[in-house]
């Protein structure tokens, strides 16, 4: 397949967005060489079968009744014709957190303005706990736990007041312990950085309320900022923004250097023109400001104002960023800051990486799963599945699982 070569950082490079394009789909990728619980998909089978499970997670399903966290051995989707395990969670998912000392225990959260989320043991494919948010209060679709696991915290916002909020749960009952401010309006994505101290959150800026769905009440005064907190106080430690007002903060990865990759959608009917807007950035320790990633135009302008995912490979050094809306995914180096890549791919919204970070795996809401190798950006299609019936939702989660006396197919 031909490849299209880019020129790295270059936000000035001018190509036409209908030429632009039309080599994006002749080209799927374009690496710089230089640089009560309803389960199904579950069988007997032996622990040897399944010890140190690498399993895919997400969200997914296109309608109320099949709403579900599912789920996908990284082994079977590679050799043989297995379907997911789904988990019926009865509300649209959107982002999951992994247990960090029980290794079979995965949380879904709901999607804003929702106000549920599920506790799933993956070795018997039980919901053994569900918690909501508080009164008056909506979830955010994403949290993270402490470093031993006695604590998860959930970006939420009191829709009455506007104020974003981390709620803090005893993991013991997953009851309120505590709620945190996070200094901004619509807290999105919450990682624990890697001194296990620090909480990174993105806020998104963008108000919303439960009798309005998703509807946004505060285009016109909207701030997005990226904020870190101590996850013991609450004490706020740094903040910072986009020049771009109109750039929600929403998704983030962090590094194992404390680098963070921050993905943005841009709310463009709120905009006073029609400038171009750099849509990924960084955010390296110490650093006063963000950096944005450029890239030339016409590809900025086919991610059509939006990052869905964000996945760093530690390995490469490379951060992947998806689309749905423009149909892409594209890849930076984390250090120099430069373009190596991107691949078309229809709707293309979860992203992860292999436990072993040779490959980058996308997924999207035809139930198709991709694999790129994070060295040369291409695609082993060999390794292409597609599920019927499944609709991958946002985001994509890489676990290992403990061995269990459950084959997971």
């Amino acid at each position: 397949m031909k490849s299209q070569k880019t020129n790295p950082g270059s936000g000035q490079n001018r190509m036409s967005r209908r030429s632009f394009t039309g080599s994006l789909f002749s080209a799927a990728i374009a690496p710089v060489i230089a640089g009560t619980p309803l389960v199904h998909g579950l069988t007997a089978g032996s622990k040897e079968n399944n010890a140190g499970h690498e399993l895919w997670v997400s969200a997914q399903g296109g309608d109320a009744e099949h709403y579900a966290m599912s789920w996908i051995s990284a082994a079977d989707a590679q050799t043989t014709s297995a379907q997911p395990t789904s988990v019926l969670s009865g509300f649209r998912g959107h982002g999951a957190a992994h247990h960090p000392q029980q290794a079979n225990i995965m949380l879904m959260f709901s999607r804003s303005p929702g106000t549920e989320g599920i506790v799933v043991d993956i070795s018997s494919g039980n919901i053994i706990q569900r918690f909501s948010s508080p009164a008056g209060h909506h979830m955010h679709g994403h949290g993270c736990f402490s470093t031993d696991g006695s604590v998860l915290f959930t970006t939420e916002s009191d829709y009455r007041s506007g104020e974003g909020k981390l709620i803090l749960r005893d993991t013991r009952n997953y009851k309120i312990i505590a709620e945190f401010l996070t200094h901004g309006i619509g807290p999105h994505d919450v990682h624990l950085m890697p001194d296990a101290k620090t909480l990174v959150v993105a806020n998104g800026g963008l108000r919303t309320h439960p009798d309005s769905g998703r509807t946004i009440l505060n285009l016109d005064s909207m701030q997005s900022s990226l904020v870190y907190i101590d996850s013991t106080s609450g004490r706020l430690l740094s903040q910072h923004t986009l020049n771009e007002s109109k750039a929600s903060i929403r998704h983030l990865d962090v590094a194992d250097d404390g680098t963070v990759a921050i993905a943005t959608q841009v709310q463009r009917p709120a905009m006073s023109d029609n400038h171009l807007v750099f849509l990924a950035a960084l955010h390296k320790p110490g650093e006063p400001s963000l950096q944005l990633l450029q890239a030339p135009d016409a590809l900025i302008s086919h991610f059509n104002d939006y990052m869905g995912s964000v996945v760093i490979n530690n390995k490469e050094r490379i951060a992947g960023f998806t689309s749905p809306r423009g149909d892409i995914a594209g890849f930076w180096h984390i250090d120099s800051g430069e373009l190596v890549g991107y691949h078309s791919f229809h709707d293309v919204c979860g992203l992860t990486k292999t436990r072993d970070e040779q490959y980058f795996v996308l997924s999207n809401s035809a139930g198709e799963i991709r694999q790129l190798s994070a060295i040369s950006l291409r695609e082993n299609k060999s390794l292409r599945k597609n599920y019927d019936n499944m609709r991958w939702d946002n985001h994509m989660f890489s676990i290992t699982t403990q061995a269990t006396g459950l084959f997971i197919s």
